[in-house]
């Protein structure tokens, strides 16, 4: 016959040594680890959503950029110099550089009875704190200078 013991085999109390629950410091080991998976996961969440917000605002920039582009030569001459606008209750900003092109000295000798010129779009807006710009270029052909 054994002795009997004034203590539980394993210094826990409740019947034959088993713990009936989780202990404090599990617990509150438990709920930093939540906290941590819960914060990087709202990080995450938020930088999504800025991601979607900046690439809706690009997208508008391309659309008003290739607008603009597509005007050149139908609604605006192509000619040398400069014209800016600003899209109405948007707060995006366009500005179109026309130059002719420099062409070297074989392609001067061809009769050509247009001028080439690069035609490039910058669109610029405010995005939070930061500018944001687009460029688009395209040649046109305009009159001789």
């Amino acid at each position: 016959m054994r002795p009997a013991r004034s203590t539980p085999p394993f210094g826990k109390g409740g019947a034959g040594g088993i713990s009936l629950g989780f202990s404090l410091l599990e617990v509150l080991v438990a709920f930093v680890v939540m906290g941590l998976v819960v914060g990087v996961l709202l990080q995450l969440f938020g930088s999504s959503m800025r991601s979607v917000a900046l690439s809706q605002e690009y997208s508008f920039a391309v659309q008003v950029a290739e607008s603009r582009l597509a005007a050149v030569g139908t609604e605006i001459p192509v000619e040398q110099g400069n014209l800016s606008g600003e899209e109405s209750g948007s707060g995006y900003r366009w500005q179109i550089t026309m130059e002719p092109l420099e062409l070297d000295d074989k392609l001067e000798a061809l009769p050509l009875t247009a001028q080439i010129f690069q035609v490039a779009v910058t669109v610029t807006w405010a995005s939070g704190d930061k500018p944001r710009e687009f460029h688009l270029s395209s040649l046109r052909f305009g009159k001789k200078l």
